[in-house]
């Protein structure tokens, strides 16, 4: 490539913040274009106008979205098509779907592999056959010859990073060291002292079983033994989804049903989040930049990002009183917690290195 502006392509079906992976593709597209990168983003469709003249739009308009297997392939060719007519040459191509033509991919959730962890009736599909072919091929690997061509997967948390090695491990050489979610501002806490009897503790998460809800309740429960006047605020499951796991909760607890979380986590005095598996945990580093304590399972990509100044990571295995006992001392000590930064000015500086490269070499 020349000395020009880099010109990078990025790949997503939906451009725009709708998303956890779309709003990671959005911030990051913006920095590069205040960098004075030139951005060309291929979508299926495009929800919001860009806010840089350095970002161009291409959507390849909507396709029939079932089944979903088909729409993926169908959605790589499309996009394939028109990275050809571009010129693979003239672009850094950065994917964050499954492509066939990138130079450097983000994996944003854990590796639909793990499907061979569970029954083999599983794997008897189309769809399950589909699926693992376009993840082998995001990943470089010929499923035909098995070998892998050279490029760079870019994992958001190491708990990705691990899964990818588990089920690709000749794809290993090409994992990069992780580039986790930047996190933009959000209402502070206030830095107040917490009541020895009281407290404001925090649930958030739609798929309230994965993200460990029970194992919150139970750890509420044994805090409001020595902490009577405990207040519980979640947002994510309804009420009479979860009633069965609250039968026993001598209090109250505030249902504020699915809705955006950043106007609440200033509201809280720590967020608990023992989640069995989570690729990595917008909340958790939304919570901690809110100067909000957390308290998180090993499961967590964000784990960490979790420093001894922002909160405690536990194993799900660990005791319910080693839980209890980190939820009451971070509640005696949430006024000191700081502010965490991470902008995605630094994000989008970590991926300059990796474009630079792979620049270098075309």
């Amino acid at each position: 490539m020349s000395d020009k502006a880099l010109q990078i392509i990025q790949i997503v079906r939906n451009w725009g913040p709708v998303g956890g992976m779309e709003s990671y593709v959005w911030q990051l597209s913006h920095e590069l274009a205040k960098k004075n990168c030139l951005v060309t983003v291929i979508c299926e469709q495009s929800c919001y106008a860009p806010d840089h003249s350095n970002i161009k739009i291409i959507e390849i308009g909507q396709l029939k979205q079932k089944p979903r297997w088909l729409m993926y392939r169908r959605f790589a060719k499309k996009v394939d098509d028109v990275i050809q007519e571009l010129g693979v040459q003239n672009f850094v191509i950065h994917s964050h779907e499954r492509s066939i033509s990138h130079d450097i991919t983000t994996f944003h959730s854990m590796p639909f592999a793990t499907v061979k962890d569970k029954g083999w009736w599983k794997r008897l599909s189309i769809r399950a056959w589909s699926y693992l072919r376009m993840e082998a091929q995001e990943l470089g690997i010929d499923v035909t010859t098995g070998r892998t061509k050279d490029l760079k997967i870019i994992p958001v948390s190491s708990v990705i990073a691990t899964a990818i090695k588990k089920y690709y491990p000749q794809a290993q050489s090409n994992i990069q060291t992780p580039i986790t979610p930047g996190v933009s501002q959000t209402p502070k806490r206030l830095s107040k002292q917490v009541s020895h009897d009281g407290g404001t503790i925090g649930f958030i998460g739609k798929e309230w079983a994965r993200k460990g809800f029970e194992q919150f309740m139970r750890i509420a429960q044994q805090l409001k033994a020595s902490r009577p006047n405990l207040k519980l605020l979640v947002l994510g499951p309804e009420k009479e989804q979860v009633m069965h796991l609250c039968a026993n909760y001598p209090g109250e607890i505030s249902f504020l049903g699915w809705q955006a979380s950043a106007n609440y986590y200033q509201e809280l005095d720590l967020l608990i989040h023992p989640a069995s598996s989570e690729a990595y945990g917008m909340v958790i580093s939304e919570a901690m930049a809110s100067s909000v304590p957390v308290l998180v399972s090993s499961a967590c990509g964000a784990a960490s990002d979790v420093s001894p100044q922002h909160g405690s990571v536990l194993d799900l295995q660990d005791s319910l009183n080693n839980w209890v006992g980190q939820g009451n001392h971070w509640l005696a000590h949430a006024s000191e917690v700081p502010g965490y930064e991470r902008p995605w000015s630094q994000v989008a500086n970590e991926y300059l290195t990796q474009y630079e490269l792979i620049a270098k070499n075309k």
